[in-house]
């Protein structure tokens, strides 16, 4: 199978797989039962942020940043004050030692540290301004998320390089029967119209097969990650649907339940401490 064949075969043939899979023999699959339901947005952020470096992307590391030209700014304030000539100070480059500088050296720092402060400024409040941002995607999650059940397909990916497993999301409120068929059709289209390029978003079956096929995702990669395993622990995702034309399909990959279970004992002690 070529991996640089076009994934998007004729919608005839695409009818055709589903039409197939629908006459067939009612087919099997086995779905895990334990429905995971988070029980607070800050949850669901929880769930979002482990296994990543979310929050040190977007707080920690702009915060720290920040703290290097303020001071160096400090620095700068206590010469000022101790030594305003500039005449001490002083700074070995190469081996060579210098203790005179031009009058205008000290206002070219002044102006060096305050626009790397102001940069730092700035780095940070977009940061958290995203943060807020997630902040409300989490609460979208949180309403509107699915629960999905995750699936290896049985084709790998193969980029001549690395292969790893790739994976099918099933609805959980589907029969056992639609979600079996849904697997399989997947599966028959994979096989026939080869994988899709490497990078490309979920592909949900109803894109593909049409309304009645509706509830489930083809997953090149693992939701949160651009290498999937071979096996995998996780055995759910939230899938959080578009709600206009020009949006996305949100995936959240739900943690193992004994990490579940640390998150939540962590909040509840949280939220303990912060009662009245």
């Amino acid at each position: 199978m070529d991996q640089n064949d076009s994934v998007d075969a004729p919608a005839a043939g695409q009818s055709a797989i589903w039409a197939s899979v629908a006459a067939a023999r009612r087919p099997r699959l086995h779905r895990p039962r334990d429905i995971p339901r988070p029980e607070s947005v800050d949850e669901v952020a929880a769930w979002a942020d482990h296994g990543t470096l979310r929050r040190t992307e977007y707080v920690y590391a702009p915060v720290f940043w920040l703290l290097l030209p303020v001071a160096a700014l400090g620095f700068l304030v206590h010469h000022t004050i101790t030594d305003p000539t500039g005449a001490g100070w002083n700074i070995t480059v190469n081996g060579e030692h210098r203790d005179s500088w031009p009058t205008w050296a000290p206002w070219l720092a002044w102006i060096g540290v305050g626009v790397w402060l102001l940069v730092a400024v700035g780095v940070l409040v977009v940061r958290l301004s995203i943060l807020r941002d997630l902040r409300a995607e989490s609460r979208r999650i949180y309403r509107h998320g699915v629960a999905h059940s995750i699936h290896r397909a049985s084709v790998d990916f193969d980029d001549g390089e690395g292969r790893w497993a790739t994976y099918i999301a099933l609805d959980h409120r589907l029969d056992d029967t639609q979600a079996a068929r849904i697997f399989q059709a997947f599966d028959q289209w994979l096989h026939e119209a080869g994988m899709p390029p490497q990078g490309s978003d979920p592909i949900s079956s109803d894109t593909l097969f049409g309304a009645r096929a509706a509830g489930g995702y083809f997953m090149l990669y693992f939701p949160g990650s651009q290498t999937a395993g071979e096996t995998t622990e996780h055995q759910w995702v939230l899938i959080t649907e578009p709600h206009a034309e020009d949006d996305y399909a949100i995936f959240t990959l739900v943690p193992t339940p004994k990490t579940i279970a640390r998150i939540r004992r962590r909040l509840h002690r949280r939220a303990r401490r912060s009662a009245p």
